[in-house]
């Protein structure tokens, strides 16, 4: 069963955490503590973010689950990773673990040796990456988007046409600047930073990279976005018309957001991709739930990566200008997916 261990008032449990093996984006190392909560490195915007979450938007963004510190224990060149948080929390998260003393799998369920290797590349690369910077950090846990789903397809989608940060040197603005004017962040709005698709045909998963998504023009989004919506047996027309309403009724709440400025963040789409388990006449439910008993949704729009996020009093001229950045990326994406169905 898990350590329990104490800090000033506060019991602590030890738990097993993994890496997360459909993270498709991001350069953050993002790790898996139960298969209903993932977490990610603390970022003092973006936890803010979180817990200051107008009301409106809690439906299109993950549930926010609280803190958790991870430290990496390196033997025998094999990495394992633990995280300690609060018992009540760890018992509340923890609770399909209660029965028996087992660590998290997450992903039997992958088809084959291949395709679980190929998944597995990016996340390695963010976890390394962390190793070599750190060795104890401190997260925020998150609900698990692709929990629903038994081979979840996943697009990330770079949104926004600014490449203002807030606490971004001259160096990395210029940097950023240049990489919005090169790719289609300064045309539609948005750009792709990861896919993974389940073709049926095949049984397999097809994924690519940020460094792909980088060298798309508008005619090369639009043939992934074919790609991404066709199961190797057919264009899942169903599942986009369901996304395109998912995304106006987002614009219509970030019509009137005006508690945080938002300089940029990242989109992810979501649909299961077994035919055989597929049910679209479920739709998304607006709170979330970490019953695993409950009915998943065949596909979801979800807002992510709020590092960028500051909080406002009122919205000024260019408040308004960066949330036109958001919306504009999201009509653009809208426009675009009407066109293929």
């Amino acid at each position: 069963m898990p350590q329990v261990g104490v800090m000033g008032e506060t019991e602590l449990e030890r738990v097993a955490v993994t890496p997360f093996v459909h993270q498709v984006g991001g350069h953050t190392c993002v790790l898996q503590v139960t298969p209903n909560v993932i977490c990610k490195p603390y970022q003092e915007n973006e936890a803010l973010f979180y817990i200051n979450l107008p009301e409106g938007l809690r439906g299109f963004v993950p549930f926010y689950r609280g803190v958790i510190n991870i430290s990496c224990d390196i033997s025998n060149s094999c990495i394992k990773f633990y995280g300690e948080v609060p018992k009540g929390l760890a018992s509340s998260i923890l609770e399909t673990y209660e029965e028996e003393d087992t660590l998290p799998v997450i992903d039997n369920a992958i088809p084959d040796s291949d395709c679980k290797q190929g998944l597995r590349d990016w996340s390695d690369q963010c976890v390394r990456r962390q190793i070599d910077r750190y060795g104890y950090w401190k997260f925020i846990m998150l609900e698990n988007l692709v929990a629903p789903y038994r081979f979840p397809c996943v697009m990330d989608l770079k949104m926004g046409t600014s490449h203002r940060s807030p606490d971004a040197s001259e160096a990395k603005r210029r940097m950023l600047e240049e990489r919005w004017m090169s790719t289609t962040s300064s045309s539609l709005g948005f750009r792709m930073c990861g896919i993974q698709v389940y073709k049926n045909n095949s049984k397999s998963y097809v994924s690519h990279d940020k460094y792909y998504g980088r060298g798309l023009d508008k005619s090369g989004v639009k043939n992934e976005m074919l790609n991404f919506f066709h199961d190797g047996v057919s264009l899942r027309k169903d599942v986009i018309a369901s996304i395109v309403t998912k995304l106006r009724q987002m614009l219509a709440v970030l019509e009137t957001q005006c508690a945080f400025k938002l300089f940029s963040c990242s989109l992810l789409i979501l649909y299961e991709g077994d035919s055989d388990v597929t049910n679209d006449s479920r739709d998304v439910p607006m709170a979330p739930s970490f019953d695993t008993n409950v009915p998943s949704s065949s596909n979801d729009v979800r807002l992510i990566d709020f590092a960028n996020a500051i909080g406002i009093s009122s919205c000024s001229k260019e408040d308004l200008a960066s949330k036109a950045g958001i919306r504009f990326g999201i009509q653009s994406l809208v426009d675009l997916l009407e066109e293929i169905i």
